[in-house]
């Protein structure tokens, strides 16, 4: 069950083996200055009626927001979760597509205010908002969507190239 949409690309796992990549894998869709993430649900991501985890949504929902709106306001820091607000629309079944695109509400000198609207075979299934505190200078390690697109990018224009 680990077929994908098309467009999409596997946001590579953190070098240490921390939460995100013990509940991955994690796809990216970039769309002009936004992007889109995804993932198939699985029987390791449901409750006993087969039907995805709330738990499971609601960490999703935060991965999407704290990563994604970092991306989308070229933050490249991180950005600890302060208040994570969800409400649960409809069940997400085993093997739907889930995906979900952060946007950007408000960026402060410290704080970072986002929202997301999850869908499952692009039935609405969660909406979530957060508020998320950054601090400090960019840092590389933060902005591993931008180094996977620019990757994508090099790619394909050498690609391109030799053509």
């Amino acid at each position: 069950m680990s077929d994908t949409p098309p467009g999409y690309l596997r946001l590579p796992d953190h070098a240490l083996p921390v939460f995100n990549s013990l509940v991955g894998p994690f796809w990216i869709r970039p769309e002009g200055e936004s992007i889109t993430f995804g993932f198939r649900v699985e029987l390791r991501h449901c409750n006993p009626m087969e039907l995805c985890h709330g738990g499971m949504l609601t960490a999703f929902a935060d991965i999407v927001l704290t990563g994604g709106c970092n991306h989308v306001a070229r933050l490249s820091k991180f950005l600890t979760t302060i208040s994570l607000s969800t409400d649960f629309i409809a069940p997400a079944r085993i093997g739907a597509w889930v995906e979900a695109r952060p946007e950007v509400l408000k960026v402060t000198r410290g704080m970072l205010f986002g929202q997301c609207l999850m869908t499952a075979d692009g039935t609405p299934v969660l909406r979530a908002s957060g508020t998320f505190r950054h601090a400090g200078d960019p840092d590389p390690r933060f902005n591993r969507i931008a180094r996977l697109l620019e990757a994508q990018a090099s790619a394909a224009s050498a690609s391109s190239a030799g053509r």
